[in-house]
């Protein structure tokens, strides 16, 4: 069976690890329009409980490894980890890569990647392009304390912390925009958004 997946979230990583757990001898195929996994921008990356993902999910998180004070998770080093150990359990991932149509299960697409441009036939194509909110959050990571209430701690000691004000105040490293409902469990939620969509995709 030959499964496209599209997009850049951690939804697609995940949906592929929970793919292959439930059958390793699919061919799933990750278009994704970024250069690399995880890279630009980072995004919501507080949870209340370690481990998200089954371990051996993913590869080597290095200084970001939560520890058992810690309460946030550097988004794009976390898709990264995902993504990697997804490649070495045989995805093929295609990236810098537009998908330009689908229609009737074949993709059109063009990009970089290492099939360039062309067209592939799939027998379930799962998109997750969309994110229709309109609410913005605006965030940022820092290394003193801060009187925002929506904050988690990552492993290296530094803060993350979300608002809806746009300007906040503080000294900060990195400045981070996102559209979405809530940044305290948008990260669990499109990790599960990610494994629902392979559950209902392959049933048991």
């Amino acid at each position: 069976m030959k499964i496209a997946i599209i997009g850049s979230g951690i939804e697609v990583f995940t949906c592929g690890h929970r793919l292959l757990d439930k059958n390793s001898n699919l061919e799933i195929h990750i278009f994704d329009e970024k250069a690399e996994s995880g890279m630009y921008g980072e995004e919501p990356g507080l949870f209340t409980e370690w481990p998200l993902t089954p371990i051996n999910w993913l590869g080597s998180l290095f200084s970001q490894y939560p520890n058992e004070n810690s309460t946030a998770i550097r988004y794009s080093w976390f898709v990264k980890a995902l993504s990697i150990s997804l490649a070495e359990r045989g995805v093929n991932l295609h990236l810098k890569s537009v998908v330009k149509n689908i229609d009737s299960g074949i993709i059109d697409f063009s990009g970089a990647g290492y099939l360039a441009t062309g067209k592939m036939k799939f027998d379930d194509i799962i998109d997750f392009r969309d994110n229709d909110s309109n609410e913005v959050w605006y965030g940022g990571v820092t290394t003193s304390k801060t009187d925002i209430e929506i904050f988690g701690i990552r492993a290296d000691q530094t803060i993350e912390v979300w608002s809806k004000k746009e300007k906040i105040e503080g000294n900060f490293i990195q400045k981070m925009e996102w559209r979405g409902i809530d940044p305290q469990c948008a990260l669990i939620d499109r990790i599960n958004k990610g494994i629902d969509a392979a559950e209902s995709t392959i049933s048991e």
